[in-house]
């Protein structure tokens, strides 16, 4: 199967995430190292998803969630969650929500063409922003129990404060928001089932 050239761009970031932590390995931070390479396999789920689902998805999805991960270690082992507070960490939660959003677009999309639910173009956007928005706050409640348990993860406490998780949960909102957008403007001159027959793992990649 060629690669677009949006692929490229994929490929990147996953290099850019053995990059840290090869580099973290040199400087000597061993857990930080442990999740990078855990993070850069991580990258490789949505190929592996694709090619068993027999479904094909857009460049973009492996983009954003290469992107996703690079923003999240790079910010732990340069130390710019620190460094860069609370710009930084606001920037990841959006980036994040976007990405995590956009899975659940493509993904209720694929459930409504295998088990024939014929969802409508409006369930179908407020379900990718419900679901952005509960992820992130499964994502805040483990925050949370990391600083409870362990005292804070590899750059210091997760959550600093009511304002801190708060802005964090609007950050998600506005990534989810973003794509729940850019599909409501799709759906308004396409159908759910274009979506689908691009999908199909059978298609031109």
């Amino acid at each position: 199967m060629a690669a677009s050239k949006g692929m490229f761009l994929a490929y990147l970031f996953q290099a850019l995430i053995a990059a840290n932590g090869v580099y973290a390995l040199v400087t000597g931070q061993y857990q930080a190292m442990f999740t990078a390479f855990l993070m850069f396999g991580l990258t490789f789920v949505p190929y592996v998803a694709a090619d068993r689902l027999d479904i094909r998805f857009p460049w973009f999805v492996y983009f954003l969630i290469a992107l996703s991960l690079t923003i999240h270690i790079s910010g732990y082992v340069q130390g710019w969650y620190v460094t860069m507070y609370p710009y930084y960490d606001k920037v990841a939660h959006l980036v994040s929500a976007s990405s995590i959003a956009l899975i659940g677009f493509l993904g209720v999309i694929f459930l409504d063409r295998y088990w024939r639910m014929n969802l409508t173009p409006l369930f179908i956007v407020f379900f990718t922003l419900t679901f952005g928005m509960a992820l992130g706050g499964i994502w805040e409640i483990y925050e949370f129990a990391v600083d409870q348990i362990f005292g804070g993860s590899l750059a210091g406490p997760m959550q600093m404060g009511l304002a801190d998780t708060m802005w964090d949960m609007i950050a998600d909102l506005l990534g989810s928001a973003g794509v729940s957008l850019v599909g409501i403007v799709y759906f308004r001159s396409h159908h759910v089932e274009e979506i689908e027959d691009s999908m199909d793992g059978h298609g031109e990649a």
